[in-house]
């Protein structure tokens, strides 16, 4: 690796950067008057947990309100931390969305992370097609398959089965866990 190499950092945006199931939460409230509680969630495949009619609120309706990716907003600490990332990785978005997300998820970077020299956003639903040094990601079969060094779990009720790689429950652990890195550039 070449001295000033940076390290590739895949970050995923869903429910890792952005607070998506936390909104779906509030729209289906908003929309049915019955508060879900996401905790519950304990699949990855909302059709094995919740009613079809709610699943399909969410991906028929909810997803497909214009500008609902864009207007997600930040988990805490998710900006500073890759603010404080980016000074030490090559930060690189990896999200798998609908088409009618792609828009939305650029700009979302770009308005939001202006400290990154250009978004570096891959959309695809198969992420175990790209390549990096470390991942950060909630979805079991991404974090399973992907072929990055080093993957880091972003806890999640639908991920807490897996055990065998390191876990972080926000954005404060994270930087902290990818610190020690830095001296090893």
């Amino acid at each position: 690796m070449k001295k000033n190499e940076k390290k590739i950092l895949l970050l995923d945006m869903d429910d890792v950067i952005v607070e998506q199931s936390e909104t779906w939460v509030q729209r289906l409230y908003e929309k049915t008057g019955v508060l879900h509680n996401r905790e519950e969630w304990k699949e990855w495949n909302l059709n094995n947990v919740l009613e079809p009619e709610i699943v399909d609120l969410i991906f028929g309706e909810i997803n497909k309100e214009p500008r609902f990716y864009y207007n997600l907003p930040a988990k805490k600490g998710a900006i500073e931390g890759i603010r404080q990332l980016s000074e030490h990785y090559d930060i690189v978005f990896v999200s798998a969305s609908e088409h009618y997300a792609y828009e939305d998820k650029y700009f979302w970077i770009e308005s939001h992370l202006p400290f990154l020299p250009k978004p570096n956003l891959v959309l695809t639903h198969r992420k175990d097609l790209v390549m990096g040094d470390y991942l950060v990601d909630d979805g079991p079969h991404n974090l399973v398959n992907s072929p990055a060094k080093s993957k880091i779990i972003f806890d999640n009720p639908w991920n807490r089965h897996l055990t065998d790689y390191p876990r972080v429950t926000n954005w404060m652990q994270l930087v902290s866990m990818l610190s020690p890195q830095y001296s090893a550039g």
